[in-house]
């Protein structure tokens, strides 16, 4: 049975919601957003789990799981920073593996700069920066990838999340620093949702991948 225009509206246009909802509340302050941006994440997990009827569908389901795990730690007050950054170093890890489905190859040169940052671990640098630099080489890493894969949709959305994902984490990096911190407060989540959102759509309704069989 093809998926009718209302199924696939209705992720968009209910995350969309969630979006509005959770910048107006960021910009003016008259409550906190949290609630519904996590809300949100669950929604992108829910709406990936429509999709799980492809293996590239379950590895983005996976993904968005990971996903959802690591926004619990990052979100709530009292829960491991730490533990979310590695939930998040994971994702990147499924990611990867979508990337190695598509293209069919690994890509020796960039599993060498995957590699590079665990030599930190050995350095006097705080765990916590090692982790979080490992995390980033991945998805600098996987965006390199796909951006040599744009040929089709699904490829350039999947490309799209990926470099949404890193201008919300340039955001969190320079709100850590303390620079911008007017804008990287609102600017992490303008980009991390429509991220998620796009990582989303790039995995294909089954019905729509049988048809291109």
């Amino acid at each position: 049975m093809p998926v009718t225009r209302a199924k696939r509206l209705l992720f968009p246009c209910a995350a969309g919601a969630l979006y509005a909802a959770l910048l107006l509340l960021d910009l003016t302050r008259w409550a906190d957003s949290t609630p519904i941006k996590f809300a949100a994440i669950v929604l992108c997990l829910l709406a990936a789990l429509c999709r799980a009827r492809t293996a590239d569908g379950w590895l983005t389901t996976l993904a968005l799981a990971l996903a959802v795990s690591a926004d619990w730690f990052l979100l709530f007050p009292g829960r491991s920073y730490a533990t979310g950054v590695a939930l998040f170093l994971l994702v990147q890890l499924v990611y990867a593996a979508r990337i190695v489905r598509r293209r069919g190859a690994i890509g020796w040169p960039l599993l060498a700069v995957r590699l590079a940052p665990l030599a930190l671990f050995l350095t006097p640098l705080p765990p916590l920066y090692a982790l979080a630099l490992l995390y980033f080489a991945q998805l600098l890493c996987n965006i390199a990838a796909i951006l040599r894969l744009l040929h089709d949709r699904m490829q350039r959305r999947f490309a799209a999340g990926l470099i949404l994902l890193a201008c919300c984490d340039l955001c969190v990096g320079a709100s850590a620093l303390g620079l911008c911190t007017g804008f990287t407060r609102i600017g992490m989540w303008l980009f991390y949702l429509p991220s998620q959102v796009c990582v989303v759509l790039s995995a294909p309704w089954k019905e729509d991948a049988d048809a291109t069989v």
